[in-house]
C-alpha cells in the first residue's frame, strides 16, 4: 500500500525551513513586492497559516530569507583571527571568498541579495546592521592595523573598498568573466589561488599608501635646537 506524505503541521519547526527553502528563490526572482504569500506557501506544500505563525508576515519572513543568504558572511567575520594584520588579511580573504564561491551555494543567495542592493527594501537596512556590519568592522580593523597610525580615515575606508571590491567582481561579473575567459569552475584550489592573488595584489597597495602616509609624517627630532 502506498503512503502519501503529508506535510508538517503549521507549528512544526521543519515546516520554517520548508517557507525559508521555498521562499529563497521566489523573493530572488521576482522581489519582495512581486511575490505574494499564497506562491511561497504553494511551493513549500503548507497552508497559509505556517507563515503567520512562524514568520508574523511576509516582512519578517523576507528579511530571515535575507539573513539566511547572508548568515555565512557574517561567520566570516567573527572567526578567530591571530597574528599580524597580514595573515589576518590572507585568512579573511579565504574565508569571503570561500563563501562567496561556494560551488555548493546556492545560486539564488547571490541574485537575492544582488536584487536587494539595486532595489532596496526596508530590510535592507536590518541586513546591514545584523550581518554586513560585521564584515565591515572586521576588514577595517585589519586594515587599520595594516596601514599604521598616520594613515587617514578616508585611505582607511577606500583601501577596504578597493580590497571588497575585488573579491566581490568574481561574483557580480561572473557571467562576463565565463564568457571572456574559458571558465574553470570554482574549485577549493582555485578559490585559494584567487585569495593568494588578492592578498598579494592589497597588500602591495596597502604597504604603498603605508609608506605614503607615513611620508607626509616625519618623525621630528628627539633632541631639538635651542633658541637664539
Amino acid at each position: 500500500m502506498i503512503q502519501i506524505k503529508s506535510s508538517p503541521h503549521p507549528s512544526h519547526p521543519a515546516t520554517s525551513h520548508l517557507i525559508l527553502d521555498a521562499a529563497g528563490p521566489i523573493f530572488a526572482e521576482n522581489g519582495f513586492h512581486g511575490t505574494t504569500v499564497r506562491q511561497i506557501t504553494k511551493k513549500a506544500g503548507v497552508n497559509l497559516a505556517a507563515v503567520n505563525y512562524h514568520f508574523r508576515d511576509k516582512r519578517e519572513l523576507y528579511f530571515q530569507v535575507l539573513k539566511h543568504a547572508h548568515q555565512v558572511a557574517r561567520q566570516t567575520a567573527q572567526a578567530d583571527y591571530s597574528g599580524p594584520p597580514e595573515r589576518q588579511l590572507r585568512v579573511f580573504l579565504g574565508r569571503f571568498l570561500g563563501y562567496l564561491l561556494d560551488p555548493k551555494r546556492p545560486e539564488w543567495h547571490g541574485r537575492l541579495i544582488a536584487r536587494e542592493m539595486a532595489e532596496p527594501t526596508e530590510a535592507l537596512d536590518r541586513l546591514v546592521e545584523e550581518s554586513i556590519l560585521p564584515v565591515k568592522k572586521r576588514i577595517l580593523s585589519i586594515v587599520r592595523e595594516f596601514l599604521g597610525p598616520d594613515a587617514t580615515e578616508t585611505e582607511v575606508q577606500r583601501s577596504c573598498f578597493s580590497i571588497l571590491g575585488q573579491c566581490l567582481y568574481y561574483v557580480h561579473c561572473r557571467e562576463m568573466i565565463a564568457r571572456l575567459f574559458p571558465p574553470r569552475g570554482h574549485a577549493q584550489k582555485d578559490i585559494e589561488a584567487l585569495a593568494d592573488h588578492i592578498h598579494r595584489f592589497s597588500v602591495a597597495g596597502l604597504t604603498a599608501i603605508r609608506h605614503g602616509a607615513a611620508s607626509k609624517h616625519p618623525s621630528t627630532p628627539s633632541s631639538g635646537r635651542k633658541k637664539s
